[in-house]
């Protein structure tokens, strides 16, 4: 199942545009984020997730609020939406690298 479709099980009602947007937006971050051209499969539930935070944040008054105390009001901004992944980004990578690793040095002869 696609970023996409995943998304408007969470939050039925984005808009088809905003919602090609966001999941834009979140794709090209993350690939950014792990220098890779297109979205990897392993890394779609981030997009997911990211893109439901990105539109979450979009529909509040308090837009890029993380956390607020009312009774001292003291408020903390999201700063980076992708840093909370940065353990999935990083086992990704790694994974990929080992994988690339695997074959290298082996001669073989067909």
């Amino acid at each position: 199942m696609a970023v996409k479709e995943r998304v408007l099980i969470r939050k039925p009602e984005i808009s088809t545009a905003l919602l090609d947007e966001l999941v834009k937006t979140a794709s090209d971050r993350i690939n950014i984020r792990i220098g890779e051209s297109s979205l990897p499969v392993e890394l779609e539930s981030v997009a997911v997730e990211v893109v439901c935070a990105m539109w979450n944040k979009s529909q509040a008054n308090n837009e890029g609020i993380k956390s607020e105390n009312v009774d001292t009001f003291s408020v903390t901004f999201v700063d980076d939406l992708l840093k909370e992944y940065q353990p999935d980004f990083d086992g990704y990578l790694a994974t990929k690298a080992k994988q690339e690793n695997a074959n290298r040095g082996k001669l073989r002869f067909l």
